[in-house]
């Protein structure tokens, strides 16, 4: 064949051709090559397409989709040609061919009330405890799906679903997920630090245990300490419960836990939290910009939840470290009704480990157990009886598709028992017996009137019990006897009510009332029968608060989130309304750039005050007390923020500036007998910094705190202001996750500045102090590496029993940090001389866990 034959056919056929492309449909549309569809797309809506030719070749399609929005012609397109759109970004769109093999699954998840797709959801394969999220447009895609029956999707502030996949169709799901609470719970960021830790669109940070990494210097995911990984949030005692969330003292947070109000929230003494991670569905953090539901508090929130799902069969998990077992059950009673049932035990009165060990060396330093120790006499003998255990239950009952009817149980206790005597003798015998115990429940109905209106009623009641009684008797040239008691007890009962209704696809209000009922108590008494020494310090109160509550959302595409808020408490123990305003406001100013900035102000009416009456034991020398509005007034604090967001990808970068006033801040000086009562201001100045980095399966992240917090009393310390006992002015934190396969990794690094302490400078012949001026001198620098592991494997081909494996390892390089600094005046042949007496961190400290789910 010529050269002139071959172009003479060449250009008959791209005749034929052009013809086709011009032909019409049955519905009179003209019919055009995909491929210039998608060229004339990116050119209208300044898109582009990746495709390989062969996947577009011989697709045709009609012309008049150029007329539509981008969203609608890519999903008729998707119908029309069996391909996959996916949308990167604002630019880039990926075209793909859909799934046709068996085991692939893919699709999309959206909210079910605005339609917009929902980013960060979690869909997993029933059976197993790995899955992916969703990206921004809503699609996810499984692989290896292989003897599934379900898909488990979820996400936070939207309810569960199941995807039975035996009713899947080709092509790809499309998921609605149903909205749990306002649209001020849309998620801004997910992974916001680490897997499972997501930041809200009104500032709350929320932590999803089920989902969350492995974090440094823990086997297993704990809450509290999991939260000191924040910026702004530290614990310069080193506990879980010990929280100082810029600046505010622990009893100044408000921590709740399924509605209930936790007065104790740790086991041993504070080096664990009191919360089973495995029951719980996500922690919710405020830090600032608080919700107006949130009340009596002056601190930062904290709120847990555990799961309201019923499942579809039973599930559950055990485990054990090197200080505590724990099991826990999610039985389906019926299609209705469902229980839940987990507990925690201590196996440390039995049997002693090392890690038990070296928290025991921490938790009892500078206290009469380690004196006793330390003394080592041949005829004394020592018998230390600790354990802790937490219990919950909890019922969920369907009652109808808009009802849901929830009961929780909680019991958290702590108890020690100490005996110091002779061994064969009676001449010596001391006994300490000291318990902790927060208990309480909530019966809770959730009614859904409408798509858009929702209602949640609750009443619950919380009640901490705290006693600790000292008894010696000692026969010398004469027998006499000492004893002490020391007691608190507080009732809780309340009512709360919230309805919650959403205003088209944008706005949103809350409206509540709440009444509480609090009954405190508590009970010091002394008495030596040597000399007829007795005496015996008691008071009991009681307070109702009435609360009514209102907040406006405002939520435009997470483009401007606005949040205002107003709460109203009136306290009855000091006849005296107060009213508390909340503000949350975030603007973006530029593609991936926000501002924002916060005000509230808030009321406490109950506290905490150090005793020194009972403190010869070296534990627990504080007393929860309401306060009168006289000698202890009602703790105000308001909190100004002003901030700076920018997330991109992998990159996020949030900084805040603050600033706290506080007002009515109660603190006792002095020996028992002659203790005197200040009431005093305080502020606190900061800023605290997140920069985090990831690339594919490792990340990083950076925290760095700076704090000045001062605290002013009158005719005290000449009348100037001095830092505040556990003030930290710069804290800094490094850390890093990698993900290979089933291994995982962390590793921290912390570094702050050393608290304040007062120095000594002389002491009398009588052993009287003589101090310097108050906190002006600082500890040493703070600082130390952690590092934990974990490896998770399945038991069976249907990858129903899975395992796991972990190792933490704290202050890997054994560093001796001082956390706090104080003087006492002890006789030494004949004359007083100064003790300095320092409690020092925790040292290199190892742990183990093993664990089994069944899914």
């Amino acid at each position: 064949m010529n050269r002139r034959v071959r172009v003479l056919l060449l250009i008959t056929g791209l005749i034929c051709v052009q013809c086709l492309f011009a032909q019409k449909n049955t519905q009179n549309q003209e019919i055009i090559p995909l491929r210039e569809l998608l060229s004339a797309l990116e050119l209208k809506h300044d898109v582009k397409f990746s495709y390989s030719d062969v996947l577009v070749n011989q697709k045709f399609c009609a012309g008049n989709y150029q007329q539509q929005e981008l969203a609608s012609t890519l999903k008729k397109l998707s119908l029309e040609s069996n391909l996959l759109f996916e949308v990167l970004d604002a630019r880039y769109i990926i075209v793909s061919e859909k799934p046709k093999i068996v085991g692939e699954v893919c699709g999309f998840v959206y909210d079910a009330l605005t339609k917009a797709p929902v980013q960060g959801a979690n869909v997993f394969p029933f059976t197993k405890n790995t899955g992916v999220s969703t990206r921004s447009n809503g699609f996810f895609r499984l692989s290896n799906m292989e003897n599934e029956s379900h898909l488990e999707v979820s996400f936070v502030g939207y309810e569960s679903k199941l995807i039975q996949l035996s009713a899947l169709k080709e092509g790809c799901l499309e998921i609605e997920l149903r909205p749990q609470n306002t649209l001020l719970d849309e998620v801004l960021i997910t992974d916001y630090m680490v897997g499972g830790i997501d930041k809200k669109s009104d500032g709350a940070i929320v932590i999803s245990p089920k989902r969350l990494g492995t974090v440094a210097g823990l086997t297993e995911p704990d809450v509290l300490q999991s939260a000191q990984l924040l910026p702004g949030i530290s614990s310069p005692n080193e506990t879980a419960s010990g929280l100082y969330i810029r600046g505010g003292t622990p009893e100044q947070n408000l921590i709740l836990f399924d509605g209930i109000k936790m007065y104790n929230s740790s086991h041993f003494f504070g080096m664990l939290s009191a919360f089973n991670p495995y029951i719980i569905n996500k922690v919710k953090i405020y830090k600032s910009g608080t919700s107006s539901e949130y009340g009596n508090h002056t601190s930062g929130v904290i709120d847990i939840e555990t799961s309201k799902d019923i499942p579809t069969r039973v599930q559950g998990g055990f485990g054990v470290n090197m200080t505590h077992f724990d099991a826990f059950l999610n039985i389906p009673i019926s299609k209705k009704v469902g229980l839940a049932i987990s507990g925690r035990r201590s196996f440390t009165d039995v049997f002693k480990t090392s890690t038990f060990s070296r928290l025991s060396k921490k938790v009892f330093q500078n206290t009469i157990i380690s004196r006793n120790e330390e003394a080592a006499l041949d005829d004394f003998e020592n018998k230390n009886n600790f354990y802790f255990a937490d219990i919950n239950s909890k019922l969920t009952l369907q009652a109808s598709p808009k009802d849901l009817l929830v009961f929780n149980h909680l019991l958290v206790r702590n108890k020690l028992g100490y005996l110091f005597q002779t061994k064969t003798t009676d001449r010596y015998m001391t006994k300490d017996d000291l318990k902790i115990e927060n208990s309480g429940f909530r019966l809770q109905w959730e009614r859904n009137w409408s798509e858009r209106t929702r209602q949640k009623t609750s009443l619950y009641s919380s009640n901490y019990d705290f006693s600790y009684k000292y008894n010696g008797r000692f026969n010398y040239s004469q027998a006499f006897t000492q004893a002490a008691t020391k007691t608190n007890v507080i009732d809780d009962i309340g009512f709360k009510t919230a309805i919650e209704h959403d205003f088209g696809k944008y706005n949103s209000i809350l409206t509540g009332y709440e009444f509480v009922n609090n009954d405190v108590r508590y009970l010091i008494s002394r008495e030596n029968s040597a000399n007829s020494f007795k005496y015996t310090i008691q008071d009991r109160n009681i307070n109702n608060t009435h609360a009514l509550f209102f907040n406006y959302g405002f939520n435009r595409n997470a483009k401007t989130i606005l949040n205002v808020g107003m709460r109203a408490n009136y306290f009855s123990f000091v006849d005296k309304m107060y009213f508390a305003p909340r503000l949350y406001l975030q603007q973006e100013v530029l593609p991936n750039l926000s501002l924002k900035t916060s005000y509230e102000y808030k009321q406490q009416n109950i506290g905490q005050l150090i005793e020194n009456h009972t403190s010869d034991f070296g534990l627990e020398d504080q007393v929860w007390l309401l306060v009168n509005g006289k000698e202890l007034p009602v703790l105000r604090n308001s909190q100004y923020t002003l901030g700076l967001m920018y997330k991109n990808k992998g990159t996020i970068f949030d900084i805040d500036f603050f600033r706290k006033d506080s007002k009515g801040i109660a603190s006792t000086i002095g020996p028992p007998g002659n203790t005197i009562n200040l009431i005093g201001t305080g502020s606190v100045d900061g800023v605290d910094v997140l920069l985090k980095q990831t690339f594919g399966n490792y990340s990083s992240w950076m925290n760095y705190s700076y704090s000045k917090s001062r605290q002013l009393f009158d005719n005290f310390n000449r009348g100037n202001a001095f830092p505040s006992n556990f003030d930290v002015t710069n804290s800094f934190l490094w850390a890093h996750n990698l993900q290979l396969g089933d291994f995982s990794f962390s590793l921290a690094w912390m570094l702050r500045t050393g608290t304040p302490y007062t120095p000594l400078v002389g002491i009398g012949k009588d052993g009287t102090l003589f101090l310097g001026e108050i906190n002006s001198q600082r500890l040493p620098r703070y600082h130390k590496l952690d590092f934990s592991t974990s490896y998770s494997f399945n038991f069976d081909s249907n990858k129903r029993w899975q395992g796991k494996i972990g190792l933490s390892l704290l202050n890997v390089y054994n560093k001796t940090n001082i956390l706090s600094r104080k003087y006492s005046s002890v006789i030494l042949n004949g004359n007083y001389v100064e003790q300095r007496i320092d409690n020092l961190s925790l040292g290199f400290t190892p742990n183990l866990v093993l664990r089994i789910f069944i899914k």
